[in-house]
């Protein structure tokens, strides 16, 4: 719920001693504030205290108080000094306001006021493309970007890893809105942040796709009337060609790149799960049953002629995640996609995942029919031979995460086939909660200490009578699991294992790294790192080896990695 101005302003007073003191250096050049321009500062709802808003967030403040002695001296399009301060309609500003005038202005010595040239915003730096004859060994993810926490870290140590590719995937600003001109803005203060601008001037180049927040309004999809236009906002920002088809013909943002050299090459598809999206819950539009889609034909058939071309790694970036399974604890029939329920049932059957609950959040699982087509879709690729390893990317969640499903052999698509997911979200912000999964990557053990690591830990599982979503040293001297439970979570006797550790051979590839903080940062589950003020993914591919490394990266650290061979 919107608070009303009048709370606006009495919570941006009560705060006022809790903000830090600041160089005017700190300051934004030039900011908005109650519909009024300023450059410099203001006294306005503060107190008589000069403040800005800050350039970087400070312990999480985004302004602060500006000591009267930083501030530089003002000066008129007439080239006269502004008074120190103006004082209009009971505020005192430093600098130039727009208050009650479409052009900035100030009061001169001698009482009557002079306009001010406005400052020129610096210039926004552009996004890098990628070459397509680049072999990537290092693709690098993230989302929801916020500019507060631990951010500048975590981006500074992203800007050191010098990734062939990062994908920006989705919620890369908070809009939230039907108006072009404050979507645009917020897409150039995110240029402007300081540390965007080490990343952009980085030169790692970017592809992208979008989620709710930045195509334009909370959950929503083909019904948020100004899709079009934040179309072009989001062309405009990641600086795509004017020659890009998305630019005139093609409704959507969706993209494929084929890179690298024969033999090496990796093929980076984004979807666009908004601009066609039929409502997932009626209050978000008129329930489309079994005709709900999360791209929409044409998408669909784009996908599909994609998914014929050849390459050695296949990637597929989509706002919201892909593997988690449908969320059980909802009446199905609540979801828009249930019609009549043959087909939703059909495909949760198809997917062997009719009892399996996973993430109450938005995922592609609240329309099992589509999810299922796309995987049926990636699986008939590794089988006919037109990929070895598919790979979803995906944001959105504000935790990151490492998944792994095997879809069923089927007729009509072949063998089994198994696929991962790397999840990364987001800058500044976690979810310090457990989240329900089952398809999160597997945590292996062996069988009572002898070295061998084949066996699935079954999380979560009860011990003395406690419940444990991870490995656990209770009564042991290394970390262990149950490896089979009874109907009511609880461990079997003797069916217990020692977890694998860093370097242990695992079915399909090795453990890589497992943080000694893993604790610290997840709240169970070592593939799941939802406690960290930020998180980012790496996906490393060896070329010689054939092996993939899928991690999930902090400010501080790699926390969790799983080679995978291919």
């Amino acid at each position: 719920m919107k608070k009303t101005l009048s709370v606006m302003v009495a919570l941006f007073s009560s705060a006022a001693l809790a903000e830090p003191e600041v160089h005017y250096e700190a300051c934004k050049k030039r900011f908005s504030y109650m519909g009024t321009d300023y450059q410099g500062t203001t006294d306005r709802n503060n107190s008589g205290s000069q403040w800005c808003y800050l350039q970087e967030a400070i312990d999480g403040a985004t302004w602060g108080h500006v000591r009267n002695e930083t501030i530089p001296q003002f000066t008129t399009v007439q080239g006269e000094r502004c008074q120190t301060p103006s004082q209009y309609q009971g505020e005192s500003f430093y600098g130039c306001s727009t208050r009650n005038h479409s052009a900035p202005w100030c009061y001169v010595a001698d009482g009557s006021w002079q306009e001010c040239a406005p400052v020129p915003p610096p210039e926004l730096l552009k996004h890098t493309q990628p070459q397509q004859s680049k072999r990537l060994d290092r693709i690098a993810l993230g989302s929801c970007f916020k500019t507060k926490g631990d951010m500048p870290e975590a981006l500074a140590r992203l800007i050191s890893h010098q990734p062939d590719l990062f994908l920006w995937l989705g919620d890369n600003i908070y809009a939230d809105t039907q108006d072009m001109k404050v979507m645009r803005q917020k897409y150039d203060d995110k240029k402007q942040n300081p540390h965007y601008r080490q990343f952009l001037a980085a030169q790692i180049p970017v592809m992208a796709t979008w989620d709710d927040h930045d195509f334009g309004r909370n959950n929503d999809g083909k019904y948020y009337p100004k899709r079009e236009q934040a179309q072009q906002e989001y062309l405009r920002h990641f600086d795509i060609p004017e020659t890009d088809p998305r630019h005139q013909q093609q409704q959507g943002i969706y993209e494929a790149k084929m890179l690298g050299p024969s033999g090496e090459r990796t093929h980076v598809i984004t979807l666009d799960a908004r601009y066609f999206r039929s409502p997932t819950f009626s209050q978000y539009g008129q329930c489309e049953g079994e005709q709900s889609t999360i791209l929409g034909e044409q998408q669909w058939q784009w996908l599909e002629h994609q998914l014929q071309q050849p390459a050695q790694v296949t990637l597929i970036a989509s706002g919201i995640q892909v593997l988690p399974p449908l969320h059980q604890q909802r009446s199905r029939s609540s979801y828009c996609a249930y019609g009549d329920g043959q087909a939703f049932e059909d495909a949760l059957s198809s997917m062997q995942e009719q009892t399996m609950s996973g993430t109450s959040y938005e995922s592609w699982a609240e329309m099992p029919a589509q999810r299922a087509r796309l995987l049926r879709l990636v699986q008939q690729a590794v089988n006919e031979g037109r990929t070895q390893a598919v790979i979803f990317l995906s944001g959105d969640q504000h935790w990151g995460e490492l998944l792994q499903k095997k879809i069923p052999a089927s007729a009509e698509y072949g063998k089994a086939v198994t696929v991962y997911e790397v999840t990364a979200s987001g800058f500044g912000q976690n979810w310090p909660y457990h989240i329900e999964n089952p398809l999160r990557m597997p945590i292996y053990a062996d069988h009572q200490g002898d070295g061998v690591y084949r066996h699935q830990c079954q999380l979560p599982f009860t011990y003395a009578g406690v419940t444990y979503q991870g490995c656990i040293t209770r009564d042991h001297d290394k970390p262990w699991c149950y490896t089979k439970t009874d109907a009511n979570g609880k461990g079997v006797a003797q069916q217990w294992g020692n977890c694998a550790g860093s370097g242990a051979q695992i079915p399909g590839g090795e453990v890589g790294t497992v943080s000694n903080n893993i604790g610290r940062l997840s709240t169970g589950n070592r593939h799941l790192i939802n406690k960290s003020g930020s998180n980012y993914g790496m996906v490393d591919i060896d070329w010689q080896q054939r092996t993939i490394t899928l991690s999930i990266e902090t400010a501080d650290e790699q926390a969790v990695s799983t080679i995978i061979n291919f």
